[in-house]
C-alpha cells in the first residue's frame, strides 16, 4: 500500500451550471454554486485506494469534472483502510461540504461515518460500491457483470472443467460479482469450483494467491478474477507455472483488453466505466442538493462483455 495522503486536494474553478442527464435518468439543470450563489459548491470525494487504475480514474474524473461544473473538490484516498476513510468523511463534515461521493473501502464498515454525514444534512452518494446508510448508491450492475463474465468462461471451456475464483475485498461490488459468477457456473453440472480465495483486488496480491491455487490444482482449467488487475496477476502466475488456463474478469481496462486482443490467457472482461460513474454521481449529488430527490436508492448500470469478437472496436478506459 502507498502512504495515505495527509492533505486534501482542493481545486477551485469558476461557477458554472450543469445539466444533469444520462443513464441515471435525471433531467433539468443543477448549479454547483454555493447557497449564496457567490462561491463554489464544496464536494468531498473519497475512493478506496490510489493503486488500482479504476480508482485512479474515479479520482481524476472527480477533480476534472468537478472543476467543469464549478465545484471545489476535496479529494481523498483511503488506501483500503476503513478507519482512514471514516476519518475522511468526518473531515468532510467539518469542512462543510454540500455532499460526499464515496467508493467504499468496506461496504458495511463505512456505515457509521456515512450515517454521521447524512445526520448532519450532508447527502452521501455511494459510487461503484454500495455504502451502507448512503443517500443513494450508483454502481455498475456487478451481479450482471459476474454473470456475463462467467458465462463466457464456461462457454470457452465447453461447459466443463475445474475453475478457481480470485475473490477480493469485502465490498458489495466484489461480493455481487462472485454471486453472479457462481449463479451462472451452478448451471453447468460438469463445472466444479475448486478454490475461492480473497485477495486485495490487485495484481501483486493476486500473483501469489493464484500461484498457490495452481500449485494445489495443477489440472485447473479456468479462473474468474473479480477485476482486471487481479486477472493480470493470475495470468502472470499461470505463465510462470506454464499453465494453460482460461481467465475472465470484470473492468474493461486496457490491461485486460490488450491481452484479449493479443490472444492471451485473459479471454473476456465485463466492461464498466469509472469516469461515467463518477460524473453521474456528481450530477446526482448536485441534483439532490438543489432539491431533487432520486427516484431510486440504488441505480445499477449494466456492463458489456468484451472478448475476441468485439475487442477491436472497444475503447478501454485506462
Amino acid at each position: 500500500m502507498k502512504t495515505t495522503r495527509k492533505n486534501m486536494i482542493a481545486n477551485v474553478s469558476v461557477i458554472a451550471a450543469v445539466c444533469v442527464f444520462g443513464s441515471i435518468g435525471l433531467t433539468g439543470c443543477a448549479t454547483a454554486s454555493g447557497a449564496a450563489g457567490d462561491r463554489p459548491m464544496k464536494i468531498g470525494v473519497t475512493v478506496a485506494n490510489s493503486t488500482n487504475p479504476f480508482f485512479q480514474q474515479e479520482s481524476k474524473t472527480a477533480e476534472s469534472y468537478g472543476k467543469s461544473v464549478g465545484a471545489e473538490v476535496l479529494s481523498q484516498v483511503a488506501n483500503e483502510d476503513v478507519q482512514t476513510q471514516s476519518n475522511q468523511i468526518d473531515q468532510f463534515i467539518t469542512a462543510g461540504v454540500k455532499f460526499i461521493v464515496i467508493d467504499a473501502a468496506d461496504t458495511d464498515g463505512v456505515g457509521p461515518a456515512v450515517k454521521r454525514a447524512v445526520s448532519a444534512g450532508i447527502p452521501v452518494i455511494g459510487v461503484d460500491n454500495q455504502s451502507k446508510n448512503a443517500t443513494v448508491n450508483i454502481t455498475t450492475d456487478n451481479k450482471q457483470a459476474g454473470e456475463i463474465s462467467c458465462r463466457s468462461l464456461a462457454d470457452k471451456l465447453g461447459g466443463k472443467g475445474k475453475i478457481a475464483i480470485l475473490n477480493g475485498t469485502p465490498v458489495s461490488a466484489v461480493d455481487d460479482r462472485v454471486t453472479g459468477c457462481k449463479g451462472i457456473l451452478g448451471q453447468y453440472p460438469d463445472i466444479k469450483i475448486v478454490a475461492d480465495q480473497r485477495g486485495e483486488n490487485s495484481r501483486d496480491s493476486a500473483l501469489p494467491i493464484a500461484t498457490d491455487i495452481l500449485t494445489a490444482n495443477p489440472d485447473l482449467d479456468g479462473f474468474f478474477a473479480i477485476n482486471d488487475p487481479s486477472a493480470v496477476g493470475v495470468q502472470l502466475a499461470a505463465e510462470q507455472k506454464g499453465a494453460s488456463v482460461v481467465i475472465t474478469s470484470v473492468d474493461g481496462a486496457s490491461s485486460a483488453t490488450d491481452a484479449i486482443a493479443a490472444g492471451g490467457l485473459i479471454t473476456a472482461t465485463a466492461a464498466q466505466d469509472p469516469a461515467a460513474l463518477m460524473r453521474q454521481a456528481i450530477d446526482l449529488g448536485i441534483s439532490i442538493v438543489n432539491g431533487k430527490e432520486p427516484d431510486q436508492k440504488v441505480i445499477l448500470v449494466p456492463t458489456e462483455l468484451v472478448d475476441a469478437s468485439n475487442v477491436a472496436k472497444y475503447k478501454p478506459w485506462g
